[in-house]
């Protein structure tokens, strides 16, 4: 995500990125961001956000909404952690691979 801001956007130099406003409601609470994303895009991460959620609240049985909201990032964290280092291991598998193709092939060219 580029810029998102709850606050008034800085006044520096330099060109400037069409800036949104976008009304929010989660949990009940209402605000608005400034963000120079698409507002398609930021519908898309409440509504996400929203789903999980209400499936936090459903699975756990957590009504208080900063309990939930709370429990809810911590397991967004913990899948985000988890994605990055699977990520990390098969590019690692891939790069072990890729080296011993590449040693194979050059062993090949001196006929060992």
């Amino acid at each position: 995500m580029s810029s998102i801001s709850s606050e008034s956007p800085s006044q520096g130099p330099g060109p400037k990125a069409p800036t949104h406003v976008i009304p929010i409601e989660i949990l009940g609470v209402s605000f608005t961001i400034k963000t120079d994303e698409e507002p398609d895009y930021i519908h898309g991460l409440v509504e996400e956000l929203k789903s999980r959620l209400s499936t936090v609240s459903n699975q756990m049985r957590i009504v208080d909404p900063l309990k939930l909201s709370l429990v809810t990032a911590l397991l967004s964290l913990d899948e985000l952690h988890r994605d990055k280092e699977q990520k990390g291991a098969l590019s690692k598998e891939y790069e072990a691979s890729s080296l011993l193709d590449d040693l194979d092939r050059r062993l090949g060219e001196l006929g060992l």
